[in-house]
């Protein structure tokens, strides 16, 4: 063996060694931020919940969203300045990535009063967006915080996303929203969506859709793009349960077979 391959082999062995101490600091830092990130996160999911029930939030609380997320975009940011595979972090976090360019684009809601290029339309669709991103990072920290993803878990996130869910599709389909599009259809629409009046109605809706079906047909688009996302979520959470609940009679009955003479 030359020397440049024993130099080459040398210089393979300090960059892995390097890659992998940058991977454990970035564990690190990822720990001892985790309190305030998940706190953040809470606050976040909270102020989404009412600036979606509200259409709006006072200054003070406006405020508030613009410094939580500069922190979380310094956060991010620190996260992949240490990642040695930058490439590689941000394919595992770009739902992530995506949901904190989100926020840039709630001034779209001003363009909404003028109706120029039917902004209502894509005021929802952001909406939609900050919707599931926003869930995404509840659902996050809600994992981290969780000891063991067993029922508690589930049924934690499940409530999350229902009260989260039911605030969207008020949002979507309230009959004011339904009415602003350029459709012209708005009286007919309101008297459809009269099961979107308030957000326990919502509430109503979005806890039968996750298990029986939707009894109301959403009139927008976003409304029924996240209408399906709930039924998905209730069908997966569902066969979670029978599957639990299969196990422990399995498990009960072999128990009783096993005490049989």
């Amino acid at each position: 063996m030359g020397a440049d391959e024993r130099e080459a082999i040398a210089a393979d062995g300090v960059e892995e060694a390097l890659r992998t101490e940058r991977w454990a600091l970035l564990e690190r830092v990822s720990r001892t931020l985790e309190p305030v990130m998940v706190a953040l996160s809470a606050a976040w999911i909270a102020l989404l919940v009412g600036e979606l029930l509200n259409r709006g939030l006072p200054r003070s609380l406006d405020i508030l969203v613009w410094v939580i997320w500069a922190i979380f975009i310094a956060d991010f940011g620190a996260k992949l300045a240490i990642a040695p595979e930058r490439i590689a972090f941000l394919r595992g976090n770009w739902l992530t990535l995506v949901s904190l360019f989100l926020p840039a684009l709630r001034i779209l809601r001003i363009a909404a009063a003028f109706r120029f290029l039917r902004a209502a339309r894509v005021v929802r669709s952001v909406g939609l967006l900050r919707v599931v991103t926003s869930l995404n990072r509840g659902l996050g920290a809600l994992g981290r915080t969780a000891q063991r993803r067993g029922l508690g878990f589930v049924v934690a996130a499940t409530a999350l996303v229902v009260v989260v869910g039911s605030a969207g599709m008020l949002f979507f389909e309230a009959p004011e929203a339904v009415g602003s599009d350029a459709s012209g259809a708005g009286a007919a629409a309101s008297s459809v969506t009269g099961s979107f009046r308030d957000y326990g109605s919502a509430l109503w809706w979005t806890a039968s859709t996750m298990t029986t079906g939707a009894p109301v047909e959403p009139r927008t688009a976003e409304g029924r793009l996240l209408g399906w996302l709930l039924s998905v979520y209730g069908l997966a959470i569902f066969g979670y349960l029978t599957a639990i609940l299969a196990s422990h009679f399995v498990g009960q009955d072999q128990g009783e077979q096993a005490l049989r003479p």
